[in-house]
């Protein structure tokens, strides 16, 4: 295998005040390419830090991407870091500036003399213009190896990943193979739940296996050597988690929900209480959701539910977080909006508002059909935001039974 390292620069991502979301990207691209990712490493904001790991990385991994420390301040060090070490000077990219008047020019505002800097590389690197921002990127090829300099704002990151270094490194690796994989993603089934459905049988091959839980769902993934073999643990997974299975590929379960809408040509709305909006978000962070979502309300205070058209009456009697109340939302927020589905949730995300008869995670979960309604109640465990996590991918699972006519959860 071809081996690559990740060497993040920041001492925010060391004092945690920012999560390192460019690693885990960089890893997976890395992975889909073929290569094997052996090492990730995050390091201050010092020559010398960046010198070290460098070195160390150099000793070990064909490939190493840098990313981060590129900006225009004293603490962005990464470009001297690596001209020190490779004992060049740096030089200039007028075509990198060109780039950075033209954003600048975009605001009318003149570039600072500070931002000079970002157009500035190693003498021994070639350039890799970021048109999708500011800093100037750039990769110095070693002989069998390569290192590669990207910026650490993770819009520009992904966005050069995609368009001009994975590119960049099946030339540079023209024998570079992908294992045979699959991704299977599962919800309404917990890690233990899967492992028993697989069976001893599932594991009679040598290949790479990975399960991973997340909040209300749980992955997996596979390599083998041979696509034989993941053609046998593609049917298996097929067959023993069928009722649970929404996607064979690293999509979302908001993504495969949309999918079916949109096949079905069904449209959608939501009323939300304590979930605040997350479904919504949820459903409208796939490109192309207004296809068949048509809007959410976040009916948080009871004047909002009564507007929409739930009883006084009910809210008085039951309280928000009940039966009546979830179906009212779906029922009200699916004629409002004139859609063939509508959500509603009500719930209890906590920390505080519990009572004995209904505990924090107590959440009302219903949806409306044009034939009938239907609401289930759950107690979930967690903290606040997981609560609302599971209520929201809870909210997702319903509706894709449904469209599949699989079993009500």
């Amino acid at each position: 295998m071809i081996t690559a390292e990740i060497i993040t620069i920041g001492s925010e991502l060391l004092k945690g005040s920012t999560l390192n979301t460019n690693a885990q990207f960089l890893s997976r691209e890395l992975t889909q390419l073929g290569f094997s990712v052996n090492l990730q490493i995050s390091c201050d904001d010092q020559i010398y830090a960046i010198a070290t790991h460098l070195g160390q990385a150099l000793l070990r991994s064909d490939v190493i991407i840098v990313t981060g420390g590129l900006g225009p301040t004293p603490d962005d060090v990464t470009r001297d870091a690596l001209a020190q070490y490779f004992k060049v000077p740096l030089l200039f990219s007028k075509s990198q500036y060109g780039q950075i008047k033209k954003l600048y020019g975009r605001h009318l505002l003149k570039v600072p003399a500070l931002v000079r800097k970002e157009a500035m590389y190693p003498e021994n690197a070639i350039p890799l213009i970021n048109r999708f921002g500011i800093a100037l990127g750039f990769y110095i090829p070693l002989r069998q190896k390569i290192l590669i300099a990207l910026p650490g704002v993770p819009r520009e990151l992904e966005s050069m990943m995609l368009t001009l270094i994975k590119p960049l490194l099946k030339r540079f690796f023209p024998d570079l193979e992908t294992k045979p994989k699959i991704v299977a993603r599962t919800v309404g089934v917990s890690e233990p739940e899967v492992m028993r459905k697989l069976g001893k049988s599932f594991f009679k091959d040598n290949f790479e296996f990975g399960i991973y839980p997340e909040t209300g769902e749980v992955a997996l993934r596979i390599y083998a050597d041979h696509q034989s073999i993941i053609d046998r643990l593609s049917r298996h997974i097929r067959k023993k988690l069928r009722d649970s299975l929404y996607a064979l590929e690293e999509i979302s379960l908001s993504a495969a929900v949309g999918k079916l809408l949109q096949s079905r040509n069904r449209t959608l709305a939501v009323a939300e209480s304590c979930t605040g909006g997350l479904l919504s978000s949820e459903i409208t962070r796939i490109a192309g959701a207004s296809r068949y979502f048509k809007g959410g309300l976040t009916a948080y205070r009871n004047e909002i539910k009564v507007a929409l058209g739930i009883s006084k009456t009910t809210l008085s009697k039951q309280g928000a977080v009940c039966e009546e109340v979830a179906k009212g939302l779906a029922t009200h927020i699916r004629k409002r909006m004139n859609t063939d589905y509508g959500i509603g949730i009500t719930g209890i995300a906590g920390p505080g508002g519990g009572t004995a008869h209904k505990p924090v995670g107590l959440v009302w979960i219903s949806l409306a059909t044009p034939n009938k309604v239907i609401a289930h109640k759950y107690i979930f465990w967690g903290d606040r935001t997981a609560v609302q996590i599971r209520a929201t991918k809870k909210a997702l699972e319903l509706l894709w039974r449904h469209l599949l006519h699989k079993e009500p959860v």
